[in-house]
């Protein structure tokens, strides 16, 4: 229950170039100009991204896992730096004047599950058909709460992307056929699940989405009309909270209705529902003078992979024409 999609061979990347065209997926970073409120009121910066800070996760009516079933995946979080050569050490007034949020949603489904003997279950995931989006906010107020759940769509909308593959995902849990004692779930002391317990696990994974609009008044890319590119760099996941308390609400970007979550006495095996701690991680971006329309992310510690496939990919198309 985490983000992402196995890619099982080099088959179903090529796949990918012949939709997307090897020019469109960028082999390299760049700085770009990110002004964090976008009114002039906050200095702007050269940047090749966004650090978010840990969020919550929510699997919904995923257990019991099984393979083929699917269910939405839901994620909230806030923006705590800003990255690069160039970027500053702290953004004045961010999260005690102003806020970035990110929420997303996604529809994905159970690939495969295997037991190991002394090491857990491990299950992979893959995208599918249905609801995803991914909202970035910004508001001139702090009201982002994370044990709540509340405040993460707050103020203006400045960019939207849409998951379209997930590269890589699995989540192992240690304590079915590993071995490891279940804990406690909410090791802070606020938010949801103050009495239950929780399976030990853990996972990472990657998505790559396509960006549909930003603000210009936020990202203002070196020149031109440019193609973003994003990566979230070791992202990772947790069935056990100890960096930040697990939401009592969760909002739904495409509807912005909220919704409580349900997790049971034991996380992980109870249900209906899987909350999960995702750590903090870096969204880094590249600008590439190419129409916005046709931008693509790549959300995920493995997006350099990716895209050093896609370029070995593209000169082999060159060298045979």
């Amino acid at each position: 229950m985490i983000f992402g999609v196995l890619i099982k061979s080099l088959k179903r990347a090529s796949v990918l170039v012949a939709l997307l065209g090897a020019s469109a997926v960028p082999s390299a970073r760049a700085d770009f100009l990110f002004n964090p409120t976008g009114d002039g009121t906050s200095s702007t910066f050269s940047v090749t991204g966004l650090g978010f800070g840990p969020g919550n996760a929510l699997a919904q009516a995923s257990i019991p896992l099984t393979v083929g079933s699917s269910y939405q995946v839901y994620f909230q979080t806030h923006l705590t730096s800003l990255t690069g050569p160039n970027a500053p050490n702290a953004v004045p007034g961010l999260n005690s004047t102003f806020q970035i949020t990110e929420v997303a949603t996604f529809r994905e489904v159970v690939t495969s599950i295997t037991t190991t003997p002394g090491t857990g279950t491990t299950a992979t995931f893959a995208l599918a058909p249905g609801s995803s989006q991914i909202s970035i906010y910004e508001n001139n107020a702090v009201t982002f709460s994370d044990a709540k759940g509340t405040g993460f769509t707050d103020g203006t909308l400045i960019a939207s992307l849409k998951p379209s593959l997930f590269i890589s995902s699995q989540f192992t849990d240690a304590t079915q056929g590993g071995g490891l004692p279940t804990t406690k779930f909410n090791q802070v002391g606020a938010g949801n699940g103050l009495n239950a317990t929780a399976d030990q696990g853990s996972g990472s994974s990657d998505i790559l989405s396509s960006v549909t609009s930003y603000n210009k008044a936020f990202f203002q890319p070196p020149s031109g009309n440019p193609l973003l590119v994003s990566s979230i760099a070791n992202f990772n996941v947790s069935s056990v909270f100890d960096a930040i308390a697990p939401s009592l609400l969760f909002t739904n970007p495409t509807t912005s209705a909220t919704f409580a979550p349900n997790i049971g006495s034991n996380n992980g095996t109870s249900g209906p529902d899987f909350q999960f701690q995702v750590s903090g991680f870096t969204q880094s971006f590249t600008a590439v003078p190419e129409p916005a329309s046709f931008a693509m992310t790549l959300i995920g510690f493995g997006g350099a992979g990716l895209g050093s496939f896609l370029a070995r990919r593209k000169r082999k198309v060159s060298s045979a024409a």
